[in-house]
């Protein structure tokens, strides 16, 4: 453990950590704009240079390891000079259009030159001039005079992806980022590099002039695409879904996700805010979930007071682990045979995409089995089709289930058929009654992903008044045939989180308030894990603030 001076401060670390890590674990800042946590290290951008005793010349700090005895300063007049000089060289060509520029209000450029510098420009030249709006792929722009060659993109395709569709091309002043003839950037990953640009050079298709950045609500949630469930933070204007971008979680995605998952939200934004029922004319009218809520009940009543009629339930692997052990609960005490119903069409990779589509397929799973019994007691989607014929109500708590071929073509044969979604789909379509359903980015639940990460959504969005949540909908359906369960329709989903870690095995010993934002291992009784490595394979550390790749609002600072 090598023992390091830092601006007067002394501090142990590994062998092997640089400059810039001991000096963060102290609290000092050192700029960067090269430098990325998630990728290796360039040090071609001279921002992070800091003084070290006995050298002769400044070091860069983002890649100098520590030595026994070493002595840094950062804060010298020397080194305030050299950080003014990288920020006016690399400006005296960067147009500086931050009123028309995506990134302005997270701009790590306008962020070190408000701190670092603040200096009048003595420009005398025009400025070489570089493609504009130029694009890179169906996904992503390049503004080329806003770029200042700090290569984080092409090292992310190199190391990374490993598709190595961009690269630099000529020298100097004239240097650019590019793709070579004939390629494009088109990989699962690719805007992935918008988020690690560290000025508006990179721009998304998708968000490209859609709203600035200080307008934006930021909230922390999961991406709900996949089994990975990769940490996102979700940026919504007036409750409209604007963006994604990933949120460091060594355990889960490291510092990156995929560009389906960016789309997955997208469909809220035409979701469905009223349901339908059958009007007295006979044709479908519109509904508030509470009507839905009403006549489902109704036909539940009627079933149970033949006797005769079968009931079923359908799930999808993509509720939460609140709505499915909810209705787990229901159907137990309706006596209705439960079917999950998995998402199809997707196709998962070695980096993160997960070969099943559905965010929670474990914890459901997990809560099937144990609220209802044996592996068995639920069925699959074929045995649905089987049994379509003998089922009077099916109830379709649909979270983009698939409902196509066959099993459209079964649900005919069910006379009354309920559906509880968010979005249009084939079962709405096929369904009498249609409850609108508060999305999972509407209220907050816990999902387990693949590897068994207990994770928090933590409602990024407001539900509407006229939908209602899934656990909220089977407590007033057991209440309306007059079962008893320990949680009502006022149960929050934090307290029926701890009812179901009281009741399943496999959470037992975990907390909802203690998941955090990282989340909780399944398997290992609420401990968490080791960390996981890099994506490199190098041990993975802490995210480094000053080198965002979830990007936070501008906030000038003067000084330093």
């Amino acid at each position: 453990m090598p023992k390091v001076t830092i601006d007067g401060q002394a501090i142990e670390v590994p062998a092997g950590t640089t400059v810039l890590r001991a000096a963060k674990q102290l609290g000092i800042e050192i700029p960067v704009f090269c430098y990325h946590p998630g990728l290796s290290i360039a040090a071609n951008c001279r921002m992070c240079l800091v003084e070290v005793e006995k050298s002769p010349k400044p070091l860069p700090g983002c890649y100098t390891e520590v030595g026994e005895g070493m002595v840094v300063h950062t804060q010298t007049e020397k080194i305030k000079a050299t950080q003014k000089a990288v920020l006016e060289f690399i400006l005296l060509n960067h147009p500086v259009d931050c009123p028309i520029c995506d990134q302005a209000g997270e701009c790590v450029l306008q962020e070190h030159f408000a701190t670092f510098s603040l200096q009048a420009s003595r420009l005398t030249h025009e400025k070489v001039g570089k493609p504009k709006a130029k694009p890179l792929g169906p996904n992503v722009i390049l503004d080329a005079e806003r770029c200042i060659v700090c290569t984080r993109c092409v090292r992310f395709c190199e190391e990374v992806t490993k598709t190595c569709e961009l690269t630099v091309e000529s020298r100097g002043e004239h240097s650019e980022i590019t793709t070579p003839e004939g390629v494009e950037l088109n990989n699962a990953y690719s805007q992935n590099v918008v988020d690690i640009c560290p000025v508006g050079a990179l721009t998304s298709r998708q968000f490209r002039f859609n709203r600035r950045v200080w307008f934006l609500d930021m909230r922390d949630s999961l991406c709900t695409g996949c089994g990975r469930g990769c940490s996102v933070r979700v940026d919504s204007y007036k409750n409209q879904v604007e963006r994604l971008v990933p949120r460091y979680n060594p355990d889960v995605n490291s510092y990156w996700m995929c560009d389906d998952g960016r789309k997955s939200l997208n469909g809220l934004k035409d979701g469905l805010s009223m349901g339908w029922l059958p009007g007295a004319d006979g044709k479908a009218r519109q509904a508030p979930a509470g009507e839905g809520v009403s006549a489902v009940a109704a036909w539940l009543k009627e079933a149970k007071t033949s006797g005769q009629a079968g009931v079923g339930i359908g799930l999808s692997a993509s509720l939460s682990n609140e709505d499915v052990y909810a209705w787990a609960n229901l159907a137990k005490a309706a006596g209705a045979k439960v079917y999950l119903l998995p998402r199809t069409g997707w196709q998962g990779d070695t980096l993160l995409r997960s070969d099943d589509r559905d965010c929670n397929s474990m914890g459901t799973k997990a809560i099937l089995t144990s609220v209802l019994g044996s592996f068995g007691s639920f069925g699959s989607a074929d045995e649905l089709i089987g049994d379509a014929g003998a089922l009077e109500v099916l109830l379709v708590v649909d979270n983009g289930a698939a409902c196509d071929g066959d099993l459209c073509d079964a649900l005919a044969r069910v006379p009354k058929l309920g559906v509880f979604a968010s979005e249009a789909s084939g079962f709405t379509q096929a369904a009498s009654v249609v409850v609108p359903l508060t999305p999972l980015q509407g209220r907050d639940g816990t999902v387990v992903n693949v590897a068994g990460w207990v994770q928090r959504v933590q409602q990024p969005l407001k539900p509407s008044v006229t939908s209602v949540a899934p656990h909220v909908a089977a407590a007033l359906l057991a209440a309306a045939i007059d079962q008893s369960l320990d949680f009502a329709d006022t149960t929050r989903p934090a307290e029926l989180f701890d009812l179901l870690a009281g009741a399943v095995g496999e959470f037992k010993s975990l907390n909802y308030g203690e998941i955090g934002d990282v989340g909780r291992h399944l398997a290992e009784g609420g401990e968490l894990a080791p960390r996981r490595p890099r994506l490199d394979g190098t041990p993975q550390w802490e995210p480094d603030p000053v080198s965002p790749t979830a990007k936070r609002p501008f906030q000038l600072r003067r000084g330093a």
